[in-house]
């Protein structure tokens, strides 16, 4: 599983692997956990690329990165 979260103010979709320490644990004022609120949200997904095309497809100009702090633990 991964978490994906979508930022809206910097129009990028960041990718984290499921025990990264930058996960959202609680909604804030803005950002949604599995929903979107002003400036984007958290959304858990599975690992399939079928997933991931979805919030690409919703998202086709936001920049597509992976977790820095994450993706070496991996």
């Amino acid at each position: 599983m991964f978490w994906i979260n979508i930022d809206k103010p910097t129009k990028t979709i960041k990718i984290h692997q499921a025990n990264c320490k930058y996960i959202l644990k609680q909604e804030s004022s803005y950002k949604g956990l599995e929903r979107e609120l002003r400036d984007g949200g958290w959304f858990a997904i599975d690992s399939t690329e079928q997933a991931q095309q979805f919030f690409y497809y919703s998202y086709p100009d936001f920049k597509r990165r992976q977790c820095n702090a994450c993706k070496h633990e991996a």
